[in-house]
């Protein structure tokens, strides 16, 4: 057979799903034609279907230097090394496909869904617009597009896409989801639901979809029907992760410690090599503070699975918590010495750094740094630690980065239209929030000890008194941006456009020796906290500052080396604004009636302020 005629054989073989036989056939033309370069660029593409990414790049790059004008395989190249978390090199393939091709409008959509994770929402609507435009009836270019729109909140002219494509594809399982978790961001769950509910009509045996709609009942506030449905989801795909966090998540809130894990444990017995089912498992028993069940469980997944970069790097973790700080930097510098997604590795490097700063090895910590910063110049804990290394170091980069005079701002909020003073409006905006906290524990993954937290995103809910709130917010945060000086090289400075938006909001209600451990927001760049209702032991005039925001000092156990910075005595309707890699944490409070202790209920204070509520949100430039 002629190797033109093997290589159609071939292509019909990938298009009918059959992989390996088009494997087999583009080999045979190889074996006629070593650098037939579809031939190649279909090995390139069957490797990556059948998992073999390695192979996978070599094919593609054989195939590109077979013949470099091939448009559509820089694109596929691009798509695979998006898989891979390798950014800036797909970055790259996909701004050759364009420059070979500027009117292929699959490169168009593939870099636009690239800029999406890489959270450039506004490059991504730029560049899915171009592929909407160049083949309008392309289905898969929509729901992309909506998710652009909605972060930058134009949200309305999402859903307006969305249904503007569901009268062409009333059916099309894509645009159906992105609009139901539209609407669930939106904080309307009911109408999610609803749309879930089609799905599920369509597709009953579909995982996903089951998992969607428990954390649909759960926002609706039916905790059973979340649990039946979390339950199916896990039923059809036992080793569905998320499914296995929100269960236990669930249980955790409604402190119902016989059934916590218990599913979990059950699923790993029966299947003990589900690696990521033991490391999701390993992550809530560190979270729910069973350090011992953890460690015990990241042993045997080693001697299970043998040394892999992620069990050695977790219980790298594991021994720095029990103080072993040499066998911890020694397991995650072996975990580096693997290959590893980027994100992964960004982590690695972060904890080695952490190890090192702790053992005063401050060069080496700065260098482990400097190799995650180029990987990810924009995760705010690298540029925490970085800040702790120059300053342990007497370095004046500290002062350059961290400069707390400039970028620390404490003012009141605006008082909104159709109040006499701020304190009549946070009378009215305090009930509204209140009873958005419905939990009563503290979650799991987060730095709350003592209190609860609002799930989804506060700024978002429709309640027109929370929206009040919003808009005198942003005229805060405006204001703040405006006055901040320029400079090209600083971590905040250097992507002040003036303009923002929203990546996360909730409220955090604290009770009776409540407080926030010391942390950062790795991916954040702007954080604000509001202060709306505070006990009546927090006081300007307190020796011990209970309650008050601390800025500077770090998580990293440091004793006489570490300090604070700054302390802040919150008072009612009080903004605070600081870059998100400034350490901060709070003292904790002693109050005498509490909504944690109190014996009307979980929620319910007695005589005076006993709980300290705020609002923080999270905010991206734009």
């Amino acid at each position: 057979m002629h190797a033109q005629q093997i290589l159609q054989a071939a292509i019909a073989a990938l298009n009918q799903g059959q992989p390996d036989r088009a494997m087999q056939l583009a080999l045979q033309v190889i074996q006629l034609r070593p650098d037939q370069p579809d031939a190649l660029h279909l090995l390139a593409l069957s490797a990556r279907q059948q998992g073999q990414t390695d192979q996978a790049l070599q094919y593609f790059r054989r195939s590109l230097k077979a013949a470099p004008s091939q448009s559509a395989v820089w694109s596929n190249y691009g798509n695979l090394l998006q898989q891979l978390e390798q950014y800036d090199t797909a970055e790259q393939a996909y701004q050759q496909a364009l420059q070979l091709a500027p009117n292929l409008a699959d490169s168009w959509l593939n870099a636009g869904l690239l800029a999406l994770r890489q959270q450039q929402p506004l490059l991504a609507k730029e560049r899915l617009q171009k592929a909407l435009q160049l083949k309008p009836d392309d289905p898969r270019c929509y729901a992309p597009l909506a998710n652009a729109l909605a972060q930058i909140e134009q949200v309305n002219a999402a859903l307006q896409l969305l249904d503007q494509a569901l009268t062409r594809w009333p059916a099309q399982p894509q645009l159906l989801w992105q609009k139901a978790q539209l609407l669930r961001d939106e904080q309307q769950a009911a109408a999610a639901a609803d749309i879930v509910g089609q799905l599920l009509a369509t597709a009953p045996a579909q995982a996903e979809f089951h998992f969607m709609a428990g954390c649909l009942q759960h926002d609706l506030g039916n905790d059973a029907g979340a649990e039946a449905a979390l339950l199916q989801a896990i039923s059809l795909q036992p080793l569905h992760i998320g499914a296995h966090e929100a269960l236990n998540q669930l249980y955790w809130q409604q402190q119902n410690l016989p059934k916590f894990l218990q599913l979990t444990r059950q699923i790993l017995a029966a299947q003990p090599a589900a690696l990521n089912l033991r490391y999701a498992l390993a992550t809530l028993l560190i979270q729910s503070g069973d350090d011992a069940a953890a460690t015990l469980l990241l042993q045997d997944g080693i001697a299970l699975h043998g040394r892999q970069a992620d069990l050695l790097h977790a219980l790298g973790v594991q021994l720095a918590k029990q103080g072993d700080l040499p066998r911890a930097a020694a397991l995650t510098a072996e975990a580096l010495q693997q290959q590893m997604p980027p994100a992964f590795r960004v982590r690695a490097l972060i904890d080695a750094a952490n190890y090192a700063i702790r053992q005063q090895q401050l060069i080496l910590a700065e260098q482990l740094l400097q190799q995650a910063k180029e990987i990810s110049p924009h995760d705010q804990e690298i540029w925490a630690y970085l800040g702790t290394c120059w300053r342990l170091q007497g370095d004046t980069k500290t002062h350059w980065l961290n400069n707390y005079a400039a970028l620390i701002d404490a003012r009141p909020l605006p008082t909104p239209a159709g109040y006499q003073n701020l304190a009549e409006f946070l009378a009215v905006l305090n009930p509204v929030i209140q009873r958005l906290h419905t939990s009563t524990r503290q979650p799991l993954d987060q730095s709350v000890r003592g209190g609860t937290q609002t799930l989804g995103r506060l700024l978002a809910e429709p309640d027109p008194v929370i929206q009040q709130f919003r808009s005198v917010l942003e005229q805060r945060i405006n204001e703040y941006l405006q006055r901040l000086p320029a400079d090209a090289q600083h971590p905040l400075l250097s992507r002040n456009s003036g303009k923002f938006r929203f990546s996360g909001s909730w409220s955090v209600r604290l009770g009776n020796d409540g407080f926030h451990t010391n942390h950062v927001h790795p991916q954040g760049w702007l954080s604000a906290c509001t202060y709306l209702e505070l006990p009546d032991c927090i006081r300007p005039d307190d020796p011990h500052r209970q309650g008050w925001l601390k800025l500077g000092e770090t998580s990293l156990q440091l004793g006489e080396q570490d300090e604070v910075a700054q302390a802040i005595c919150p008072t009612p309707g009080l903004v605070v604004l600081f870059p998100s890699f400034v350490w901060h944490g709070t003292y904790p409070f002693h109050s005498a009636a509490s909504p944690f202790n109190s014996a009307a209920g979980p929620f319910q204070s007695g005589s005076g302020n006993s709980y300290r509520m705020t609002a923080p949100c999270d905010i991206m430039p734009v």
